[in-house]
């Protein structure tokens, strides 16, 4: 019986140490685990550190570019002060756009006359871009417009940035 004792008892202290070792490799994995999340939180401040940085950077060098280009209007604004001073008796320039504006262009009306019939160019022009349009183009697409007047055939013949041609009455 003795056999059967020591043998139960051995068998207990493998169930024992079985045991132990289990709770071991619970222990293990849970600090691996941990360890783990813990370099994952590391990671994840350190990327946030990182964005935060070049985000500072990225201000920091737009406000550098800024504060330059103040920089480049305060001297455009003293060399205009400068070369101002060196002119006193000069008027200032009037923009060219302005004079061109305010002359107006003279725009002769062109009138046909054939047996007895009569129109104006103009509105022969206003026709042919009508009929462009009426086609499905728009009026805006045209860069040229070329108008051939045939008053024997009783028609205005146009050509329409070189591609499209058509006719329209001319009387």
């Amino acid at each position: 019986m003795e056999k059967r004792t020591a043998a139960k008892h051995d068998g207990t202290k493998a169930t024992v140490k079985a045991a132990e070792v289990k709770t071991e490799v619970k222990t293990a994995v849970k600090a691996a685990e941990t360890k783990a999340a813990g370099k994952v939180e590391e990671t994840k401040a350190a990327v946030k550190e990182a964005v935060v940085e070049k985000k500072e950077a990225g201000t920091a060098a737009v406000k550098a570019v800024e504060a330059k280009a103040a920089e480049v209007k305060e001297k455009e604004k003293a060399v205009v002060e400068t070369v101002k001073e060196k002119k006193p008796g000069r008027p200032a320039k009037k923009p060219a756009k302005a004079a061109k504006a305010a002359k107006e262009e003279m725009k002769p009306e062109v009138v046909i006359q054939f047996q007895g019939n009569e129109a104006v160019v103009e509105e022969a022009i206003e026709k042919a871009k009508a009929q462009y349009v009426a086609e499905g183009h728009r009026v805006s697409s045209i860069k040229t417009l070329k108008i051939y007047l045939k008053p024997e055939e009783y028609a205005a013949y146009y050509v329409i940035n070189d591609k499209f041609a058509g006719r329209v009455d001319l009387f």
